[in-house]
This record gives C-alpha cells, sequence and structure tokens, in this order.
C-alpha cells in the first residue's frame, strides 16, 4: 500500500531485529468518509499481514451513522481469524448507550468518539456517561486527539479520575494538548496515548516525556501504515534510549492487556530529552522536508521545497553519520519521485510518496540511530550529482499534476490542515462542524461580533 516498499528497508532493519509482536490500535474501514480516504477490509488485512500485526478495526467517518458501519467491523472482525479485534464508533447525539451495549454484547472490545466528526466536546453529559460504561466494562475509550478540535485533555483527566477503570487513549500524539499535560500522565495510569502521526517533534516530545508504558503504537490505516509507524517508534524510542522490552511493549504487549481488561504493565519513567541529539545541517534538512510534506498532504507535488531538501543534503567532502543520513534521504527523494510518475494516483487524496518523505524528516531527526545498508545506494559523487539537480526545471521531473479530489478537509482524521486555511472550507452550524463562535467563550469574542 502506498509506498511502503521504499520505507521496507528502514522497517526491517529498526523493528526486525525486536522480534516483537505487533497489535496496532487504531486501524479503519470503511469507503464513505467525506475526505476521500477509503479502505477495504481486504486491504487492512495485507497491510496487517506484511508486519504480522494484529489490530483494533473501527469504522471511518459515516455520515449517515454508525449502527450498520459498527455491524460491519463486528463481522469483519469475527472473520478474520483472530487479526482483527473491533471497537464500535458512537456518536453521543444518537443514543449511544444503547448502541454501545449492543456492540459489546456482539463482541466489541472498545469505544471510538471522534469529537470533530460529530461535533461534541467531551464535557457533555452524554459523553460522561460513555466513559461511565466503560468503567463499568473496562474498555477502552479512543479519542481523536489531533488537529482540528479545540483542547480536550482537562476533561479526559477528569474522567481518567473519575472513572479509573475506563482505558481512555488519546489518538495522533495527543498534539492538541501534549505541551501543558505530559506532567499530569504518570499520575493516571489508564490514560494512554496513541502513536498515529507523523511529525518528528510531536512523536519526540511524546516519547521523551509521557512513560513508554502509556504509549501505544497506532498506524489508522488508511492514513498511515503499520510499517511507517512502527519504524518511527523504534528509530525515536533507540534515539531517546528505550530498551527492548519497552519498544516490545508500546509495540503490542500494552494493547493487548488493555483489550483483556488486564491492569497496564509498568515499563518505567519517561526517557527524558537529554539523550537528543541533532546537526543544525540534518534539521535544515528535516524543516524543507516538512515544508514539503505539508504541500503533498494537500495533493501537491511538493516539488520546491523538496527540491531545497535535496540540494541541503550536500554536505561537501564531509563522512561520518550526517553524511550517511544525507545519502539516504537523497536516496528516499530520488526513489520517490520514480515512484510519483509510476503512480500517480497511488495515495490520492495526497500525493503519491508521501509517506516516504515523512521517513526521509524522520532520518534527519535521528542521526544517532543506525541506518540499513542498502546496495544502490549512491557513493558520495553520485550524491553530490543528485543533490545539485534539486531546481531542475520541474518538467524534466515529469511528476504528476496535482491530485484533484472533492473532500470536506475538516471531518477527516488525516493530516491535511497543516497547510491551508480552513477558513475556506467553512461549513453552516448545522453541518455538526464546529463554527469559531463554537471555539471562543462568550466574554473573549470580538465587541463587534
Amino acid at each position: 500500500m502506498y509506498d511502503d516498499d521504499l520505507i521496507r528497508p528502514y522497517y526491517e532493519h529498526s523493528v526486525g531485529p525486536l522480534g516483537v509482536s505487533l497489535f496496532d490500535i487504531h486501524t479503519h474501514t470503511g469507503s464513505n468518509d467525506p475526505d476521500g480516504f477509503t479502505c477495504s477490509v481486504d486491504t487492512l488485512i495485507r497491510e496487517l499481514a506484511a508486519v504480522g500485526s494484529r489490530a483494533v478495526v473501527l469504522p471511518m467517518h459515516e455520515p449517515a451513522g454508525y449502527s450498520d458501519a459498527n455491524e460491519r467491523v463486528l463481522a469483519e472482525a469475527q472473520s478474520s481469524g483472530g487479526m482483527l479485534v473491533a471497537f464500535c464508533r458512537l456518536d453521543p447525539h444518537k443514543e449511544p448507550l444503547v448502541e454501545a451495549r449492543r456492540c459489546v454484547e456482539a463482541g466489541a472490545r472498545g469505544l471510538k468518539l471522534h469529537p470533530r466528526s460529530e461535533g461534541f466536546d467531551l464535557s457533555e453529559p452524554a459523553v460522561e456517561d460513555i466513559f461511565a460504561f466503560a468503567h463499568e466494562r473496562r474498555l477502552p475509550v479512543l479519542i481523536h486527539a489531533g488537529r482540528g478540535i479545540p483542547a480536550l485533555a482537562r476533561d479526559a483527566l477528569r474522567y481518567a479520575d473519575k472513572y479509573p477503570d475506563a482505558r481512555i487513549i488519546l489518538a495522533h500524539a495527543g498534539i492538541c494538548d501534549l505541551n501543558w499535560m505530559w506532567p499530569e500522565v504518570p499520575s493516571h495510569p489508564n490514560l494512554f496515548f496513541d502513536l498515529s502521526w507523523w511529525h518528528p517533534a510531536d512523536l519526540i516530545t511524546l516519547i521523551a516525556l509521557v512513560p513508554p508504558g502509556q504509549l501505544l503504537y497506532a498506524s489508522d490505516l488508511p492514513y498511515f501504515t503499520p510499517m511507517l509507524i512502527a519504524t518511527f517508534i523504534a528509530r525515536y524510542g533507540e534515539s531517546l534510549g528505550l530498551t527492548a522490552d519497552q519498544l516490545a511493549g508500546i509495540l503490542g504487549r500494552q494493547a493487548e492487556r488493555l483489550l483483556a481488561a488486564e491492569e497496564p504493565l509498568d515499563l518505567g519513567p519517561a526517557p527524558g530529552a537529554e539523550r537528543l541529539t541533532y546537526d543544525v545541517r540534518l534539521e535544515r534538512v528535516k524543516e524543507w522536508l516538512i515544508f514539503g510534506i505539508s504541500r503533498m498532504l494537500m495533493g501537491d507535488s511538493g516539488y520546491e521545497p523538496l527540491a531545497v531538501a535535496r540540494l541541503a543534503c550536500d554536505i561537501g567532502d564531509e563522512d561520518g553519520p550526517v553524511a550517511e543520513v544525507c545519502r539516504n534521504v537523497v536516496w528516499l527523494l530520488e526513489r520517490q519521485e520514480r515512484f510519483a510518475h509510476d503512480n500517480p494516483t497511488d495515495g490520492a487524496p495526497e500525493f503519491p510518496g508521501v509517506r516516504s518523505m515523512m521517513l526521509a524528516a524522520c532520518l534527519a531527526r535521528t542521526p544517532g540511530v543506525g541506518l540499513p545498508r542498502i546496495p544502490e545506494l549512491e557513493p558520495e559523487q553520485e550524491l553530490r550529482k543528485h543533490t545539485s539537480l534539486g531546481h531542475r526545471v520541474i518538467d524534466l521531473s515529469d511528476l504528476p499534476t496535482p491530485v484533484e479530489v472533492q473532500r470536506d478537509l475538516r471531518r477527516s482524521s488525516a493530516t491535511d490542515l497543516l497547510a491551508i486555511d480552513p477558513s475556506i472550507v467553512r461549513r453552516p452550524s448545522d453541518s455538526g462542524i464546529y463554527e469559531l463562535s463554537d471555539l471562543v467563550p462568550p466574554d473573549h469574542r470580538s465587541v463587534e461580533e
């Protein structure tokens, strides 16, 4: 799926030696999400089988409601031979406890809440009823905590205190609240974060500051892939000094305990950020890659910033770890461009090969972590040739035109709002989407309002 063949050497080098049993706490199937993504159960099982992973499966956004979609994922899990475990997705506005009880009695092992898609916040009474039910049944509750929503962690911490047998999982690295809440996490052992995200700064912050026993491997497939996220976890974890046992807990053992309603593993304290090192030249490479990724997430080629990243990989005659990272980044840039040419619609609505660029940014931020031996990796003189071509005429690169897909960008679990002004896709207040007036307390609004 997508550009996993470009990622595979790094996955096999970083994750393969750990010999871990992977359990992905967050994947989707569905075909009606307004964001334009789809995923069949066959695709999901194929992607999981490629890395020997089991997974939680839950519906993507379903504008018509979740009863039929929950029934579908229950059937998919039951016919998967143990590879899949179903979570049911709830809309707090539509009898959530009736649906939760029905699904749990039919085999669901957890609940999913998406404040963005269903237009609610965690403080609502109907939402608290869901956490009370999860406490009663010792169930995990997976909550969208990525972009596009107001802060929610204060409510999540309150529910973690009040309902200690509910296992609360903040998805997408909890980026909406992470900078203030991390000191609170160790005192809330039933609070967890899933790692389905891509930005190096967010993932490094989370892994450095939160105890490893409260981190969970999650791909959010089809938005990311198991191979990509597992590689991130292994590389960032190693850069911070996590042990093989701690990485095994993050990559699967802890998820298995939560789904079995067992007490969580204690995998020790957060490692802290003291071990982190970086090279300012690689920071330039990483930042230009991130700029390009932001464009690619919108369906654009990201050509200009990726070209600067390519040029930044020329560090002269120096050899050593920094040069080795640059050679690998250029190798990924070259292959991504070929991949996009050969697979112009792969990954739509995002630009083909974006995930290999996410991996390239990870490599640039983890120079102290070993790299695989790639036979076709160009020697120094070839590297210089490729980097100096960074700003060749774009027509010569033969890239496909930007991907054109109509979608409601604000309902997605994807990463696409990093590069646009969301005001251009505003929806009426009756659409179930947050309006600005919903997000700003009345005493903070302007006089003109």
